[in-house]
């Protein structure tokens, strides 16, 4: 009963400093018992494993420049993981052992300490632990895990929180007409109907319904000649993401032209994160960022 009670005010602490809603985000659901990228504590007892392909989580993602911890709201798949550790290790020793493993499969280590050093998380404050880390990815989001440990308990219990930052798919709907006015008078249109997996250079099935009206848009006006720019943010290396939007900008063009429209009137140009729309500063702004963009060539 008490280790219950103890159970439920940790969870409900989590729950506060980090956004997770009510209680009902740590039930249990049929799915995956392990993250892909962060494993399963070895000899843990996991109590509830929560993953959400897509969700909203407040995370340490970084350090303030005065000191402190700096959180952010997070959009993408969320993972949250409760378990208990009956080996007998101390919550120093379980969090250490935690970090090590996230080091080892690339993480960087943001911020981490006992609850009190940490003013601006308000967990772990019984003299618990807490660590963050971030895992960089070229061409995509940063991972980041918010990990607390703590044994009031006879056993240690851990609070496993993992953000994978990505924007909801974007549908808008594309018009050959729209697109000719837009070319008309700007010169060049985003679209954000064009859809790549995270890191691939393959267009999507669900990117048909967009094409097939740059195909028509072409068809109507047989004298239009169009530059296919791919453009990322700026997370990852420059050159990395110069190399993905210039594959995938070659992408566009081979389904273009396997759809009838004649290469001499295509050219494909990687652009990188050299012209972003918007911040990068934000998972949004980061999401405008990420397109397919249509150049006319006069």
């Amino acid at each position: 009963m008490k280790r219950d009670m103890r159970r439920a005010a940790l969870g409900v602490a989590l729950t506060a400093a980090l956004g997770l809603g009510g209680a009902p985000a740590w039930a249990g659901e049929d799915g995956p018992q392990e993250h892909p990228i962060v494993k399963n504590y070895p000899g843990a007892e996991t109590d509830s494993f929560d993953m959400k392909d897509f969700d909203s989580i407040t995370l340490v993602d970084g350090t303030k420049p005065k000191g402190g911890a700096r959180t952010a709201a997070i959009e993408g798949r969320v993972t949250r993981i409760h378990a208990y550790h009956p080996g007998g290790e101390s919550a120093l020793q379980v969090i250490r052992n935690y970090g090590a493993a996230l080091e080892q499969a690339g993480f960087v280590k943001i911020t981490a300490g006992a609850g009190l050093k940490l003013p601006d998380v308000e967990i772990a404050a019984n003299g618990g632990q807490f660590a963050a880390y971030r895992l960089d990815r070229p061409g995509q989001g940063s991972v980041i895990v918010n990990i607390e440990t703590d044994d009031v308990t006879a056993d240690v219990e851990s609070f496993v929180a993992i953000a994978e930052p990505k924007a909801m798919e974007q549908v808008y709907a594309v018009d050959a007409g729209k697109l000719y006015a837009a070319l008309g008078a700007d010169g060049h249109v985003a679209i954000y109907g064009i859809n790549f997996d995270t890191g691939r250079a393959e267009v999507r099935p669900d990117s048909d319904a967009a094409l097939e009206q740059v195909v028509k848009l072409m068809r109507e006006h047989a004298q239009l000649k169009l530059r296919v720019e791919g453009h990322t943010d700026a997370v990852g290396a420059p050159e990395a993401n110069r190399t993905l939007s210039q594959a995938r900008a070659d992408a566009v063009v081979r389904w273009l032209t396997a759809h009838g429209v004649e290469p001499g009137r295509l050219q494909a140009a990687g652009m990188g994160q050299t012209k972003p729309l918007a911040s990068n500063d934000t998972e949004d702004g980061r999401a405008r960022n990420r397109r397919v963009e249509l150049v006319q060539i006069r």
